[in-house]
């Protein structure tokens, strides 16, 4: 019998944890494993590829921020009829909920994945205490992460285990010609210095203290592209003007060629106030982009300060400003240097392959000490 096992996702967007979780559910497929994908939202961008690619997907579609008791007897009634051998469910809300569906409809397994430093409010960190008895493993995907957590006891030492994201360094490089042709499509000068931010227009990414932070570099030849769409777009486009950058900051909204974008920066910047472990900075690194970053959650996993771009404190604009502008005065040999010495680092330590290769041996190790008699596939990679 085949291992199966239902993915359960409070959505299936554009975030990272969205695209890791489709990752994931293509490797199990191609693994041998019976997979079912569960988006809590109704499908968005990383959903509908997910559907369009024949990947088993379904969404209960709630709306988000109402309780939808009929939303969660149907995933209940799903359980109960599908009957996974595990239930493994990604980010705050999916976690709660698989919990208790997941124990309700009597599922053997149940694995929970904290994505993040942060879930929300004081009162969501309480559920999750009150609920941490119900699942058999906790996962998050950054050592700092998972030691934060335990310091506020939202993750059970004897039954937690750090799965790092992964990514595919080669889907992230584009050509020369492709950076020329983009830069020209943006109106970008050649000798202009183009930083490029990826993100959510939401406090978690701090754009406001990234726009106090380029402002002094705006008296350089330098441009800020910011791709992402929230909330806080008009607040920023107001601040932006406050700050008389308006000409040199572009908000590029939603964009489905981040490669080209990438090589069309010369340099990444995350400005987080809180993460898990970003994406968009392996993204970054793939591309073989330095990076200049704040020291949250498990960025300095990924970045290599001094080697493969510079860290700083969150909130804090002078220093992140500072880094900006060494970055900036590096020459462009200096700068491809720190960016492969970023390449080869992510390649060796946060493919693809690794990933999914963690992901199943966690759960192989779980069905095997449940004595669930289901196949292990060979999942090397």
């Amino acid at each position: 019998m085949r291992a199966r096992i239902l993915l359960l996702s409070t959505s299936l967007g554009m975030g990272g944890a969205d695209r890791q979780i489709v990752y994931l559910a293509k490797a199990l497929l191609a693994c041998d494993y019976d997979v079912r994908l569960v988006s809590m939202t109704p499908l968005e961008e990383m959903g509908r590829q997910a559907l369009a690619e024949g990947l088993p997907v379904t969404s209960l579609d709630m709306v988000r921020g109402r309780a939808d008791w009929s939303a969660f007897r149907r995933l209940v009634k799903l359980l109960r009829s599908w009957q996974p051998h595990l239930l493994s469910s990604f980010m705050y809300h999916a976690n709660l909920m698989g919990r208790l569906a997941g124990r309700w409809a009597g599922v053997p397994l149940l694995v929970t994945s904290i994505r993040s430093e942060r879930n929300g409010s004081p009162g969501q960190d309480w559920l999750m205490r009150l609920t941490n008895w119900m699942d058999h493993c906790q996962t998050t995907n950054s050592q700092q992460v998972a030691d934060s957590l335990r310091q506020r006891g939202l993750l059970s030492p004897g039954k937690s285990r750090v799965i790092p994201n992964g990514i595919d360094p080669d889907a992230l490089t584009a050509s020369a010609a492709e950076r020329v042709r983009l830069r020209g499509e943006l109106k970008l000068e050649q000798n202009e210095f183009v930083w490029l931010a990826i993100g959510r227009l939401l406090p978690q990414k701090d754009y406001p203290t990234l726009l106090e932070a380029f402002a002094p570099l705006g008296r350089h030849p330098a441009r800020l592209l910011i791709a992402g769409r929230g909330p806080l777009l008009a607040e920023l486009q107001q601040q932006v003007d406050r700050l008389g950058v308006s000409s040199q900051t572009v908000f590029l909204g939603v964009r489905q060629d981040i490669a080209s974008l990438l090589a069309a920066a010369d340099g990444f910047v995350l400005s987080s106030a809180w993460e898990g472990m970003p994406n968009v900075v392996m993204e970054a690194l793939a591309a073989a982009k330095p990076v200049v970053s704040t020291r949250v959650g498990g960025v300095a996993e990924l970045v290599q300060d001094g080697k493969t771009g510079w860290l700083v404190p969150a909130r804090d604009p002078k220093a992140l400003s500072q880094a900006m502008h060494r970055l900036m005065t590096l020459s462009e040999t200096e700068r491809q240097r720190m960016g492969w010495a970023g390449r080869e680092h992510l390649r060796a330590h946060f493919g693809l392959e690794a990933m999914a290769h963690r992901w199943m041996t966690l759960y192989n190790d779980l069905l095997a000490r449940k004595g669930s008699l289901v196949d292990q596939p060979d999942h090397r990679p």
